[in-house]
């Protein structure tokens, strides 16, 4: 099974990165933008309100199309490595509405591993 390819649109990841100042402060820093085609819609049905609530309006689903392999780095984070190389975690941004330069506008809350990769992503 595959999704239809006229629903598909070119998306951008940005692996987020966590630099600490002189201080000793950290803040976020998004890398270079990643493109990757993918199906988006809005956050619905009874399980996704329930788990989400009031914020159900600032989250969004994306489908990934192709075939990706799971793993698990030293700190035990888990990384989705898709076929064409792309590397995604949770809180990496992904630019929806954004283009590529600028900041993404929403980050990745959780990733579903079914036959397709599918996101929750959440407004930044």
């Amino acid at each position: 099974m595959r999704i239809k390819q006229d629903r598909l649109k070119v998306y951008f990841l940005k692996k987020r990165k966590i630099i600490k100042d002189s201080e000793g402060g950290t803040s976020e820093e998004y890398g270079a933008a990643i493109p990757f085609k993918g199906v988006c819609w809005p956050a619905s049905g009874k399980v996704q309100a329930t788990q989400y609530g009031q914020r159900l309006a600032y989250i969004r689903n994306i489908k990934i199309e192709g075939k990706y392999e799971v793993r698990a780095d030293e700190k035990g984070r888990l990384h989705y490595i898709l076929k064409n190389g792309m590397d995604l975690e949770e809180l990496d941004g992904i630019c929806l509405y954004t283009g590529e330069m600028q900041n993404p506008d929403y980050k990745i809350i959780a990733v579903k591993p079914y036959r397709f990769l599918t996101l929750e992503v959440e407004k930044i």
